[in-house]
């Protein structure tokens, strides 16, 4: 064997009689990287103390006594008077790099960091499709006993309507905290109704109320969570004149999906819930306008289902006498709103224009008999019949189920004038 191949195998097993800890290894080498850092901070601590300290001396000299600065000694280090041993300081609330809570020093059930502008956001995103100004917020930078808030001023064409919503941390099992998502069992004024609902993740209760020449309504809601949420709306603008509209904005069911959202815009951890951010935000606009279509419904058609979406709304019309299912939809246009008006042939004696029309639809034999009403005030409401059970289905019977006659006596019926 050549020598270069004896020396090889030497080494070979040399090598195989070593027994190596890495555990120990690795352990050693974190305790010294740690070592090393503490040494670092503990340098960089005392240049801060001893730079702050010659700073405070040198304004104490330069402005004398009758500044009013004054250097106060440490004194959580300093031996107590009975001997003891020293409280050391309590370490201070933070936040990390990412928004969160400190773990080691913070109580993520109490811990909020919000700011105004994202508060601001928050509303904006959760709100129906309508035009936003005046926005203004407040932030909360780690004071879980106090509120974020923002608002704005929210016209969805039918009037102006002043929004609020406050967000604070809030004790679920608190029976106080509890109560103030219930009913009472007595509304008193200034409240004119209230009405709560109750569920597996929580509750929240709305009274409506007289305050300042306007209606509100108030909502609170306690989160899953652990916020209590506040969700405020007016008929009008407080401080600037009357009512805008008859109601505040929002239905009891756009209200239940508005405080849904809410509850989930913050996070356990006290930070604004990223999602609400990114994903595109849904609000239903309301049934309202399906609900009074189904009592105005002429003689004879029994409504059998529906549905709607703010400023419209559909039955299906069941014909008692030919037992067949009609369209028949309601849309309201407020004062302004852009596109074109149908050409008005007559006006009423209270001022309201009305215009008839009649044409094909697009389901097969569909023909669409169609009234607007131009109120007074601005409000246009268009009722429409099909003899159909859809508009784009074949049709069913020969004509619409109701006359022209009972389509303009439901277009022009006052309850409309209420509804927004």
């Amino acid at each position: 064997m050549p020598f270069e191949d004896d020396v090889s195998e030497a080494m070979h097993r040399t090598g195989e009689t070593f027994s190596t800890d890495h555990r120990a290894i690795v352990e050693g080498g974190l305790r010294r990287g740690r070592t090393r850092v503490v040494r670092r901070r503990a340098g960089a601590a005392a240049v801060a103390v001893v730079a702050l300290t010659g700073a405070a001396l040198y304004a104490q000299q330069l402005l004398g006594p009758s500044t009013g600065l004054a250097t106060t000694a440490d004194t959580s280090r300093s031996p107590s008077p009975d001997g003891t041993a020293p409280t050391p300081p309590a370490p201070s609330r933070g936040v990390t790099f990412t928004g969160g809570p400190t773990p080691a020093v913070d109580d993520p059930d109490t811990h909020i960091r919000v700011s105004a502008d994202q508060m601001i956001q928050i509303l904006e995103r959760v709100l129906p499709k309508g035009e936003l100004t005046r926005q203004r917020g407040t932030s909360n930078f780690g004071d879980p006993a106090r509120a974020a808030t923002a608002s704005l001023v929210y016209d969805d064409g039918f009037g102006k309507a002043f929004v609020e919503v406050s967000i604070k941390r809030a004790d679920r099992e608190d029976p106080a905290t509890r109560a103030l998502v219930v009913c009472p069992v007595k509304v008193t004024p200034p409240a004119l109704s209230c009405r709560d609902e109750t569920g597996a993740a929580g509750g929240n209760a709305t009274v409506l109320s007289q305050d300042k020449g306007l209606r509100k309504s108030r909502t609170l809601s306690l989160s899953p969570e652990g916020y209590l949420v506040e969700l405020t709306a007016f008929n009008g603008v407080p401080n600037e004149g009357g009512p805008t509209r008859t109601n505040t904005p929002f239905t009891p069911m756009q209200t239940s999906h508005l405080t849904g959202t809410l509850n989930s815009a913050m996070t356990r951890y006290g930070i604004p819930n990223a999602d609400l951010f990114t994903r595109e935000v849904h609000v239903a606009g309301g049934l309202d306008v399906m609900e009074r279509l189904q009592r105005l419904a002429p003689a004879g058609l029994s409504p059998r289902g529906g549905g709607g979406d703010g400023a419209t709304g559909y039955i299906l019309a069941y014909d008692v006498k030919n037992k067949t299912k009609s369209h028949l939809r309601a849309a309201l246009t407020p004062k302004g709103a852009a596109g074109p008006e149908p050409r008005w042939t007559r006006t009423l004696p209270d001022g309201t224009k009305i215009a008839t029309s009649e044409r094909p639809a697009k389901g097969k034999g569909v023909t669409e008999w169609r009234v607007d009403a131009l109120r007074p005030s601005g409000l246009r409401v268009t009722i429409t019949s099909y003899n159909a059970e859809y508009p784009h289905k074949d049709a069913n019977r020969t004509t619409p189920p109701a006359t022209p006659e009972q389509l303009q006596a439901v277009a022009v019926h006052d309850s409309w004038l209420t509804l927004k």
